[in-house]
């Protein structure tokens, strides 16, 4: 019995670490899991979209690119970058269950809006990264006037999902044409020092006083007089 006592107070530390090494292994492996994929949804979306531009799934198809999908929701997706430009996602929401996710690179989903919460049919996203938001202009209305929400991304890359569920075959056209409107491109920015100089109004260049004609003076003679 003494020998097991001593044995156990002996091994008790390395079973504590060994817990400990297994628990910080096994948490790593969970983070890692997603940085290490090779098949993403990025990587499998890749394959059949370009950057910064909106594309439609087929509704219940075989060879769908993602895992999962509802068989009764339509799915639209845009794969952003913002390595050069914010990008502005617009689109209709036709009733409160359509709904729009944004999510980084690997994943992380950062981002969430439905129809009811949104309380409008017209919703437009300017994607922001937040390591450029400090040079950014951007408030909550556009240049002409419409009502945006900022959104801001931890990542230069994601993706932005759009769920419009089918209320039944008679409305499935109607949705699918209510998601070709919506639109994901780059808001090319403007310079401000160009707009400054279109503004500024143009001096004409002066022009060289031309010299004055000199006029010929006819002296009058004494022929002229008539005495």
């Amino acid at each position: 019995m003494g020998m097991v006592t001593q044995t156990l107070r002996w091994a008790w530390p390395w079973l504590i670490a060994v817990a400990f090494a297994a628990g910080f292994i096994h948490i790593a492996a969970v983070f890692a899991v997603p940085h290490l994929a090779t098949r993403d949804a990025w990587a499998r979306l890749s394959k059949i979209s370009g950057e910064n531009q909106l594309y439609l799934l087929p509704v219940a198809s075989d060879d769908a690119p993602l895992p999962f999908l509802a068989p009764d929701i339509a799915y639209a997706f845009c794969r952003y970058d913002l390595s050069r430009d914010n990008v502005l996602v617009q689109t209709a929401l036709d009733d409160a269950t359509w709904s729009i996710a944004v999510s980084g690179r690997h994943g992380e989903n950062f981002y969430f809006i439905s129809g009811a919460e949104a309380k409008r049919r017209e919703l437009r996203l300017l994607l922001i990264p937040r390591s450029r938001l400090s040079e950014e202009v951007s408030t909550e209305h556009s240049e002409q006037g419409d009502e945006q929400i900022i959104v801001i991304t931890p990542g230069m890359t994601g993706v932005v999902v759009i769920r419009a569920p089918l209320r039944g075959p008679s409305f499935a056209a109607d949705t699918m044409n209510a998601l070709q409107r919506a639109g994901c491109q780059p808001v090319v920015a403007t310079d401000p020092n160009a707009l400054a100089a279109e503004a500024k109004p143009q001096v004409p260049a002066a022009t060289k006083p031309q010299p004055a004609q000199r006029q010929r003076v006819r002296r009058r003679t004494h022929r002229d007089y008539p005495y």
